[in-house]
């Protein structure tokens, strides 16, 4: 079962997000969509994987809290840029997980 934030990050480019959620879900294959998630590896603080790893059901089951879906790569890699200095911008420190669960 994903774990998707609240109030999840959505990239410009992505058209419906809401169908493009419940298919991701549901584990059906969703093209040029990458998915931005908390890292588990206490040396990283966010990834980005592509929307199409998850259907297979081993990686849904192990993959960490969802916060953001974004159209293609570069639109990914903006995003986590995005976040990091807001995080940033508000409290000084690089604490991702605690301003998220605070937001």
């Amino acid at each position: 079962m994903l774990k998707w934030m609240k109030n999840y990050y959505i990239g410009d480019g992505v058209k419906n997000p809401t169908r493009v959620r419940a298919r991701i879900t549901a584990g059906k294959c969703v093209p040029d969509i990458y998915i931005v998630t908390l890292s588990d590896n206490p040396g990283n603080i966010l990834e980005i994987l592509p929307a199409v790893t998850l259907v297979q059901r081993g990686a849904r089951a192990i993959c960490p809290l969802i916060i953001g879906m974004a159209k293609g790569k570069d639109e990914a890699i903006q995003m986590v840029r995005d976040v990091v200095e807001q995080v940033y911008k508000e409290t000084g420190d690089f604490k991702i997980k605690e301003y998220l669960k605070n937001r």
